[in-house]
């Protein structure tokens, strides 16, 4: 029951921080990523990161009330080994060279 909780409030977070960065433009939420450095990509890296956190908010939130317990902690993991591979793939394609 613990994990469904946690699932689903880490589900509305991340739905709130996709929000915060596509409309209001706070790119400061998102550590990690080094938003001073990409310049000419700047609209493609937030609809990105915005899109995946709309995405995984929704996912976070509909496993536990459809699925086990186990999968909400499959999905957590899931999503976490997600953002790495986003973080990482930001890092090296959009990121300018100095």
């Amino acid at each position: 029951m613990q994990i469904q909780i946690i699932s689903g409030l880490l589900g509305i977070a991340f739905i709130v921080v996709a929000y915060l960065v596509a409309v209001k433009k706070k790119l400061h939420l998102l550590r990690g990523y080094n938003q001073q450095r990409i310049r000419k990509k700047r609209q493609k890296f937030i609809n990105l990161v915005s899109s995946f956190y709309l995405i995984t908010g929704a996912v976070l939130i509909i496993v536990p009330f459809t699925l086990s317990w186990s999968w909400s902690a499959t999905a957590l993991e899931i999503m976490l080994i997600l953002n790495l591979i986003i973080l990482i793939y930001v890092n090296k394609t959009m990121v300018e060279k100095d």
